[in-house]
């Protein structure tokens, strides 16, 4: 999303302002406080979070790393006083890979390099692009640089940490692909063995990668935090939270439709809410969406069918794809759990459309058994935003329905087969 756009800016607002912030600020909080407080061994603590986009990752992201920083713009909006006394003060390295690309090996490594190389000059760091080294080396060398300046332990955040192996992924040779995902894994791989100079990494994105694979160590543990009942409306709005924070707007919109306020926010939540990211299923509203609907005069567009999903494009052209196991069946796997793999074989598509919003839980059937028990799902498509999107993907729907506004008086049913 263009950072000067009024959406970004109307997002950042929705998920940094004093209007929702101090709720978000303490989840934010406990967070850090969760990662700076988790025992690792042998390497630095590695956490990843995942949601679908337009969730607000990268403005969470970099929340995290101004409080970190103690930025003042930051810090005087938290009120929790005792939970920020509790973190302390870190130098963070803030890498973002949203524009790592390359149709080829050589471009793929050569956009990884310049990508760091924009660290050292942000860090003031001398140093020459030599198209001899590695992304691994420069990595390597950028964190040992800022360790030695700062003679403290540093947090890495990577931002998304995704897009690299995505990117990869669409190439048309397939060795290529598994040697550019390679070059990128050998990459992180230095974070795994910077346990001196590194505190914690967090990876934010879209799609939960394997990041190990026989060929490169990568990051074989790290610790996905995306499914964590305390992080389950971090990212999102609840209704209420939209309710309280723009009922004048809400109002407004309402009254344009001859809609009551209850009925307007009943529409706004069957078109872009009833995302669930924990087991208990709260359910929450895309903000980035919703951000889009207070920007164009409360119309309920299928905004998210207006972004790129090419991997899953790609998948979804294969006439044999079957998804009728998928949606609104009961005594499912925790697929939304699941690392993707480049290939993306068997159920991993499925794993896939979780977790970038195609697909929710919808049900959680606990069962006990004698010494054990086991967790069984319900996915269901959230809501008409993310069908249109599915359907558009699938080339089932003409160009001129994003002009549309959604049908929400009809019943929401998820056609996923």
């Amino acid at each position: 999303m263009n950072s000067a756009s009024p959406t970004y800016s109307t997002l950042q607002e929705l998920v940094v302002s004093d209007k929702i912030y101090k709720d978000k600020s303490v989840k934010m909080l406990s967070l850090i406080l969760q990662m700076e407080h988790t025992k690792s061994y042998g390497s630095p603590g590695i956490f990843l979070i995942t949601r679908p986009r337009g969730f607000g990752l990268s403005l969470v992201a970099k929340s995290v790393e101004k409080i970190l920083e103690r930025d003042r713009e930051t810090i005087c909006k938290i009120e929790d006083e005792g939970l920020l006394r509790e973190i302390p003060q870190r130098h963070c390295i803030k890498l973002d890979f949203k524009k790592i690309k390359g149709a080829d090996t050589k471009e793929f490594t050569h956009s990884l390099l310049n990508n760091l190389q924009e660290q050292f000059w942000l860090n003031h760091i001398e140093t020459h692009l030599d198209t001899y080294a590695t992304p691994k080396f420069y990595l390597s060398k950028l964190i040992d640089t800022l360790f030695k300046r700062y003679k403290e332990q540093l947090v890495i955040i990577i931002d998304n940490y995704d897009i690299p192996i995505a990117n990869a992924m669409l190439m048309e040779n397939s060795e290529m692909t598994l040697e550019c995902v390679c070059i990128y894994l050998d990459m992180l791989n230095v974070l795994k063995t910077a346990v001196s100079q590194v505190k914690w990494v967090m990876l934010t994105g879209h799609i939960k990668f394997a990041l190990a694979n026989e060929f490169s160590e990568g990051l074989p543990f790290v610790q996905d935090l995306s499914n964590e009942k305390s992080l389950e409306t971090l990212f999102g709005l609840t209704l209420n939270e939209i309710e309280e924070s723009y009922h004048t707007q809400i109002e407004k919109f309402a009254h344009d439709r001859n809609m009551s306020i209850e009925e307007y926010l009943k529409a706004v939540n069957k078109c872009y809410g009833n995302f669930a990211f924990s087991d208990s299923l709260i359910k929450v509203l895309c903000p980035a969406c919703i951000a889009h609907v207070l920007n164009n005069n409360g119309l309920l567009l299928p905004y998210s069918a207006t972004a790129n999903y090419p991997i899953v494009k790609k998948l979804l052209s294969n006439e044999f794809v079957d998804l009728s196991y998928l949606y609104d069946k009961d005594g499912q796997d925790p697929l939304f759990s699941n690392s993707i793999d480049i290939t993306v074989e068997k159920k991993q598509l499925a794993s896939l459309l979780i977790q970038l919003g195609f697909a929710t839980r919808a049900r959680v059937l606990l069962n006990t058994d004698e010494g054990y028990t086991t967790w069984r799902y319900r996915f269901e498509m959230p809501n008409l935003d993310m069908q249109a999107t599915f359907l558009m993907l699938k080339n089932e729907l003409p160009e001129d329905y994003l002009t549309k506004e959604l049908d929400y008086s009809t019943k929401n049913s998820a056609e996923g087969n």
